[in-house]
């Protein structure tokens, strides 16, 4: 997703001759970043050009009131112009007739809306100089289309919403090595794969009660723009999964997305009060209890259990809270301990840093990045040791089951359960699926399932 950012700001405008780009450091977390490299990105600066001299009583000309208009087309004399590797946005606009008063007011302009010194190489804007006129327009969110008109001698900047449609996709699957490769290998977007997974930890154990031959289904909804394709190609388009199975040999759990929530068939909120799992690709390498421990050579009270995982994998906050400490911790390492309500506690230990803005008495939510898996503190190899405790007294993670309360009631019941009415085809047509099977379509051109 394209850079969205108040940070600019146009001091000293008339010296600002030259563009500066952000360096590495700038783009990454300040401590412990995840492992995963990814292709570096070119961020440009605009160059923006000094303005004639004027009177210094004068104001600069701009207008940074935002308004919101309706749809309309762009103009048919429109060119697309994308900004390449290494190019700043003022010679790009340079080249398309807009001299440099025009370039530094509508950085101007645009400040409170978007910072044009973030826009990443691929970026691509419609301009129109034709006829006198003198129009820029750019993506801002997905399907958000910002334009500066030129109107004497300042722009007037408008924020429309694009016209989108739904594409929905349904996916079959049945695991063979794992949940996320053997999804992944049929076509599943990894976000929704993602996402999937941290909305069924709330009632599997990844570790223990995933085997070959469970079911996976799952439909997500893609909202595409069907206008100005070109200013959000280089965007991810927005993916929601609606509805999730997955079945074993002693449960077979159905999630709907609800409200911005998954809820189970009787309208009970699908969520557990913490994580059985706080990350992602992980093998349970040491159970809850006593052990010989590997470093100390004598046998102790493991009071929590142990996660192998690549060294950087995120780990998640297993339920909302704040966080009580994040520092060095004795034995522990650098760890995060979790307040949570009713009495608990959860302890995450062994990590290579925390994730950016966590630290005592910071509020987080379930399933929010607080670090990153390592190797610190007394340890023999990279995990996570993760603990759990009630009114002080360590209990096993793996045990507890507390489930959310909250359920859904009077009209709001009736809604979902027309709701989930309304999936009925979907969820049959998916029940039918061989591995591997899948399907995309529009909404309104539902396939049929042969009745």
């Amino acid at each position: 997703m394209i850079l969205m950012t108040k940070w600019f700001r146009l001091a000293l405008l008339p010296m600002l001759l030259l563009a500066h780009g952000c360096s590495d450091k700038e783009q990454q977390a300040t401590v412990a970043p995840s492992p995963v490299a990814e292709a570096p990105v070119a961020v440009v600066d605009v160059a923006l050009a000094e303005e004639p001299s004027v009177a210094t009583d004068e104001p600069a000309a701009v207008s940074t009131e935002m308004h919101y208009a309706p749809f309309t087309q762009l103009p048919a004399t429109t060119q697309w112009v994308t900004l390449r590797r290494g190019q700043t946005v003022s010679s790009l606009l340079s080249k398309q007739g807009f001299s440099g008063l025009e370039i530094a007011r509508l950085a101007s302009a645009l400040e409170d809306v978007i910072a044009l010194n973030k826009l990443q190489a691929g970026s691509v804007l419609a301009v129109n100089t034709q006829d006198g006129q003198r129009q820029v327009s750019l993506a801002g969110e997905y399907a958000e289309r910002i334009d500066a008109v030129w109107t004497d001698a300042q722009w007037q900047v408008t924020t429309a919403v694009v016209p989108t449609r739904i594409e929905v996709s349904e996916h079959a699957v049945v695991i063979d090595h794992s949940l996320y490769g053997d999804a992944a290998n049929a076509g599943v977007p990894g976000d929704v794969i993602n996402g999937a997974l941290l909305a069924l930890s709330h009632f599997i154990d990844f570790q223990r009660q995933v085997y070959e031959g469970n079911r996976f289904e799952v439909a997500f909804e893609r909202t595409l723009v069907i206008e100005d394709e070109p200013l959000f190609a280089h965007m991810q388009t927005p993916l929601q999964a609606t509805y999730l199975r997955f079945v074993n040999s002693e449960d077979d759990y159905r999630l709907y997305r609800y409200q911005d929530a998954f809820y189970l068939e009787d309208g009970r909120l699908a969520e557990s009060f913490l994580l059985k799992t706080p990350l992602n690709g992980a093998r349970l390498s040491s159970h809850y209890g006593q052990r010989k421990h590997p470093l100390l050579g004598y046998t102790r009270m493991h009071k929590g259990i142990d996660f192998s995982a690549p060294e950087g994998t995120p780990i998640m906050a297993a339920g909302s809270g704040t966080v009580k400490r994040a520092n060095a911790y004795g034995s522990y390492g650098n760890a995060v301990v979790l307040q949570h309500d009713n009495g608990y506690e959860t302890l995450y230990a062994h990590l290579r840093g925390f994730a950016d803005g966590i630290e005592a008495g910071t509020t987080v939510k379930q399933g929010d990045i607080i670090g990153f898996l390592g190797n610190t503190g007394l340890s023999q190899a990279r995990h996570l040791h993760y603990e759990v405790y009630k009114d002080g007294k360590s209990i096993n993670p793996l045990q507890l089951k507390k489930l959310s309360t909250d359920r859904l009631d009077g009209a709001l019941l009736a809604d979902f359960e027309a709701h989930v009415l309304g999936l009925e085809e979907r969820t049959l047509r998916l029940a039918s699926f061989a591995s591997g099977d899948s399907s995309t379509y529009p909404p309104e051109r539902l396939p049929s399932i042969g009745r």
